[in-house]
């Protein structure tokens, strides 16, 4: 359960990141409409940073990153600082690199393992599919200037891994600001984006090397 929860949160901001650029790329708020326009997403470029809060914490701890994503299923998610690692998911095949010695060397861990039963739980959210994944509930919220997408997990195997997800977008330029992880009441992980790039070429080395 714990590398399980561990990587369910590498992954998860970035593909709810490219779940909500679906949706703000919708001219209505409504899930059919977001499943039909989740086929324009082709790539999301975006830079991140995550801060993790806790109880047990004297101060949260801070992590700066990058994201990419290209259709149908790869992408990248990578630690910049403090520490560095990469997940990368290229055509069914996932794994984690962690820099050590100098290098970044492949994580051989029961983690990577971990990271592909959690794939299987958000693949619907790729193409849109937000209400018909029985594993969480979604509902779209509008607050004058804000918009919010919830999702709160409904399957029993997500039980202690997290509470719900709120996803915060600009009403005025549909823009994605933040995710956030609420995963107990003394425990959240919030994603800030910025500088988000969509439907910009990227290599396929991209989720292939890392150096």
């Amino acid at each position: 359960m714990r590398h399980a929860k561990l990587s369910f949160l590498f992954i998860i901001g970035g593909l709810f990141l490219a779940a909500a650029l679906m949706i703000a790329h919708a001219a209505e708020d409504s899930f059919a409409r977001l499943r039909k326009n989740a086929a324009e997403i082709k790539t999301i470029r975006a830079a991140f940073i995550q801060t993790k809060s806790m109880k047990i914490l004297a101060k949260p701890l801070i992590s700066e990153g990058l994201f990419f994503f290209a259709a149908p299923d790869s992408f990248r998610w990578e630690y910049k600082k403090p520490l560095r690692s990469v997940v990368i998911n290229h055509r069914g095949e996932t794994k984690r690199y962690i820099f050590s010695s100098g290098k970044m060397v492949e994580d051989q861990s029961g983690g990577v393992q971990a990271m592909k039963i959690v794939l299987g739980e958000i693949t619907s959210w790729m193409s849109g599919k937000f209400d018909q994944n029985p594993s969480f509930q979604a509902a779209l919220k509008d607050k004058g200037e804000i918009k919010e997408i919830i999702m709160t997990p409904t399957a029993k195997n997500m039980e202690g891994m997290i509470e719900k997800i709120v996803i915060t977008l600009s009403s005025k330029d549909k823009a994605v600001r933040t995710v956030n992880i609420i995963e107990s009441a003394s425990a959240q992980t919030r994603i800030d984006f910025k500088n988000t790039l969509i439907n910009k070429p990227l290599p396929e080395s991209i989720f292939q090397d890392v150096e």
